[in-house]
């Protein structure tokens, strides 16, 4: 991946991060009594609420999202790397493997439940639920899908599907050819924060050690009993030491000191991976070449979705800002 070929998509980003949500008006929309409040905040941003159709359970979900797919189709325009930008939307592509092949198994049709977002049409992905071809996608994929409903033949278990999704998420991350070493560790460090976040999870409901090794990815860094290890905070907390890439940063050191008084969580778990992806996609802020600044982009712009998903949501069901704000991700820029 060559530092020049990201000159020209450099160049717009700096035009396109005019549009992102500022922190003062996303501290206006943590003060909105009400949701039409909120979208006259949002009407100059990319979020026009006023155009919500209201077809799924979470009204702004469609609005959000539409925004986002926006995004990706752009960046899938006018990056000569598309790797980079796979990188981002493949839990996309995964969750509607999941659909399709659950559609498959109980005949339901579940297409409302489709992002389509990716380097895969939809036309693609139902051809290789119907025939496990290699046709027009990476044999990863295909063996993955295949094995996946060859264990649900046998076990007629739906969290088959799921489970077997996930884990070919994650055989298929490591393959994409992404030649920079801030997104390879980046890909690491998914890996293994999702497999730490499932040990904490199956611990908290006492699941047994041959149903928590059944969950987790063999892509990452460490074995499957090393993660199984790291359940225990005081572990984790020598294992994050030796990965952290910013470990001089106040931020994350809030964190490890919140770890060393026992005082941390699943949730927050889950919010210092965002903030540790965020702090070290920080490192492509002022390149002018290379995939850093778009790969920065694309995750500030994740980050936002859920942001602005928590903040109107929590406005909706009148939701205090205090604890919006404690939950909120890093906003892009800040």
């Amino acid at each position: 991946m060559g530092q020049q070929d990201f000159s020209q998509v450099n160049t717009g980003i700096s035009v396109k991060e005019e549009r992102f949500v500022t922190v003062a008006q996303f501290d206006q929309l943590l003060h909105c009594k009400e949701v039409k409040e909120a979208k006259q905040i949002l009407k100059g941003t990319i979020y026009n609420l006023e155009q919500e159709k209201k077809t799924t359970a979470n009204p702004f979900e469609e609005c959000l999202m539409g925004a986002l797919l926006k995004e990706y189709q752009w960046a899938f325009e006018v990056s000569v790397h598309p790797d980079l930008v796979t990188l981002f939307t493949l839990p996309y592509v995964y969750h509607n493997l999941k659909v399709l092949l659950k559609s498959r198994a109980t005949a339901y049709q579940l297409e409302s439940l489709l992002f389509l977002v990716g380097p895969y049409s939809l036309e693609v992905l139902q051809h290789l639920v119907r025939t496990f071809s290699i046709e027009y996608c990476p044999n990863v994929m295909a063996q993955e899908v295949a094995a996946t409903w060859q264990e649900y033949q046998d076990y007629k278990d739906l969290r088959v599907l799921e489970i077997g999704m996930d884990l070919a998420y994650f055989k298929h991350l490591k393959q994409l050819e992404l030649n920079h070493p801030v997104l390879e560790q980046m890909v690491l460090l998914l890996i293994d924060f999702y497999n730490i976040t499932t040990v904490w999870r199956a611990k908290i409901q006492a699941k047994p050690q041959s149903f928590i090794k059944q969950l987790l990815s063999d892509e990452g860094s460490l074995s499957v009993d090393d993660y199984i290890q790291l359940g225990n905070k005081k572990a984790f907390l020598t294992w994050f030491r030796q990965i952290n890439p910013v470990s001089f940063d106040l931020d994350i050191r809030s964190y490890e000191e919140s770890i060393e008084t026992n005082n941390f969580n699943v949730r927050d778990l889950e919010y210092l991976f965002d903030l540790l992806i965020f702090k070290l996609l920080e490192k492509g802020r002022y390149e002018t070449d290379g995939p850093l600044p778009l790969a920065r982009y694309l995750y500030g712009r994740e980050l936002e979705i859920k942001n602005l998903r928590l903040v109107l949501t929590g406005v909706d069901n009148q939701i205090p800002s205090q604890l919006l704000k404690e939950r909120m991700r890093p906003i892009y820029g800040q």
